[in-house]
């Protein structure tokens, strides 16, 4: 009856129902196309990733997201005679764009899996919320972390692009500690991100904090008395005073979203070094060196200090690890003093072969110019040249301007008295002075926004293959409202 009255209503959507219902052909979604994927895909984005909920979804034709890029306001000082001719003035506009990436994947279970536990539990539904958490985590870590420069298959994050677009002088809207960390007295560093961004014109803007659920926690211890007004039965409107222990949800007006990226959950492994006496540019020196991992939860703790000697003018310097799991990127901090070290690099955590499919893992990458000098060359990565084909199965990436400008005082991620560093992020998510749009082209299935796409593929053999995708890239209109504060800890 309801089927009836649905095609009474639009006989095209009835239509589209039977259809589903009833075919199994190749690329049509398969039989009974599960129409509760669109819920399943929103309200598992949103509670992993409150983040992605924050964000402007734009769908765009085409490989190639084109954006207005705002640098400047219409002049200052409008003042004039009453008979004088009124001049021409306008906004200043960059048009730019981004190339849209390729995130997926695909998992299937099989029919004696769902046969085999059919009275205990929807495995297919299980299966597919699995991997759609997977999905959410990488979207969030791109959005972030992520960087073209180092990995032509991602996309660019935040943390490459705030700053940007400063190429000289000191950078405003990125502060780094020293070395081992700050802890917060009081709440002058959210002051200061905020009246920062209200200079660059944000002060209208959406934006949000990201921090940890540790730094969020002592920010609201620091806030120590919050004032209520409240109506007491008899008495009117009283105010009355809360001391600590209320969990502080927005500062100034400025949400805070407790974010896992902030705050690093592990260390990475021992790095090892070797130097090579020929090939290189590196003059005789010593030289230290930290690398750190980016994954679900953000970039890891620094390793612990490898250091290393040349001995002549022609060196080279191998840093090897052992492959991190789940590991994106990796970044290379290298100093000339123990504990001096600073970024000089980022490099992709996997290889890829000409078609973009992924292949081996990297394990170690060759320095061949100064370690302390942006973006120094590479020579070669898992022991190959750069930009030859791998004998391990993979290509090997040529790695451009990794780095940014803005980055070159990043410091190490490092723990004291065991509390490890971490970040805080000022997200200015306004579509035009911001970074608050997310351009995608995917539209086929159920989808959250256009953000992800989940679609059943056509059972093959014994299985029920199934893909989640996104096809798109975080637009990065004006960087100069966001800001970013490294190395703070909470105690």
């Amino acid at each position: 009856m309801e089927l009836l009255r649905r095609y009474n209503q639009n006989p095209q959507f009835a239509k589209s129902l039977v259809q589903k219902a009833l075919t199994a052909a190749t690329a049509s979604g398969g039989p009974l196309t599960p129409q509760v994927l669109e819920r399943l895909i929103t309200n598992t984005m949103v509670a992993l990733a409150p983040e992605i909920a924050m964000i402007v979804p734009k769908k765009v034709a085409g490989k190639y997201a084109e954006f207005n890029r705002v640098t400047a306001l219409p002049a200052a000082n409008g003042l004039m005679g009453d008979g004088a001719t009124t001049p021409v003035t306008q906004s200043a506009y960059v048009r730019t764009g981004r190339n849209l990436k390729v995130l997926r994947r695909k998992g299937a279970v099989t029919v004696f899996l769902q046969d085999a536990s059919r009275d205990y539990i929807d495995v297919v539904a299980q299966e597919m919320e699995n991997f759609l958490t997977a999905h959410v985590f990488d979207i969030n870590m791109l959005n972030v972390f992520g960087s073209e420069n180092s990995d032509a298959m991602s996309w660019t994050g935040l943390d490459s692009l705030i700053g940007s677009l400063t190429t000289s002088g000191t950078v405003p809207n990125r502060v780094n500690q020293s070395q081992g960390g700050s802890v917060p007295a009081n709440l002058k560093f959210l002051d200061d991100m905020i009246d920062f961004n209200t200079r660059k014109q944000g002060q209208r803007h959406r934006k949000a904090f990201l921090m940890s659920p540790e730094m969020a926690s002592l920010v609201s211890r620091i806030l120590a008395n919050v004032r209520l007004v409240q109506n007491q039965a008899g008495n009117g409107l009283d105010t009355i005073m809360i001391n600590g222990g209320w969990r502080l949800q927005a500062y100034r007006n400025v949400p805070i979203i407790e974010s896992r990226l902030m705050r690093p959950q592990a260390q990475m492994g021992t790095v090892s070094t070797a130097v090579g006496g020929a090939g290189g540019t590196i003059s005789a020196s010593t030289w230290y060196f930290m690398v750190s991992y980016i994954g679900w939860d953000g970039e890891s703790q620094a390793s612990a200090e490898a250091t290393t000697a040349t001995t002549n003018s022609t060196s080279t310097v191998t840093l090897s690890w052992t492959a991190v799991t789940g590991a994106a990127f990796y970044k290379v901090y290298a100093g000339s003093s123990a504990s001096g070290e600073k970024v000089v690099l980022q490099i992709p955590a996997q290889l890829y072969d000409a078609n973009g499919t992924p292949q081996d893992k990297v394990t170690s990458v060759q320095i061949t110019t100064t370690p302390t000098t942006i973006n120094p060359t590479i020579g070669q990565m898992n022991g190959v040249n750069v930009g030859s084909a791998a004998t391990l199965g993979g290509v090997v990436p040529t790695i451009t301007a990794s780095v940014t400008f803005a980055m070159t005082g990043d410091v190490p991620l490092v723990a004291t008295n065991s509390v490890v560093m971490e970040n805080v992020i000022l997200w200015d998510l306004d579509e035009i002075q911001g970074m608050g749009r997310f351009a995608y082209t995917n539209t086929e299935g159920s989808r959250f926004k256009g953000l992800a796409t989940m679609e059943p593929l056509a059972k093959t053999d014994d299985n029920l293959p199934f893909l989640v995708k996104t096809y798109g890239t975080l637009i990065d209109a004006f960087e100069q409202t966001c800001y970013i504060n490294r190395g703070l800890r909470v105690a």
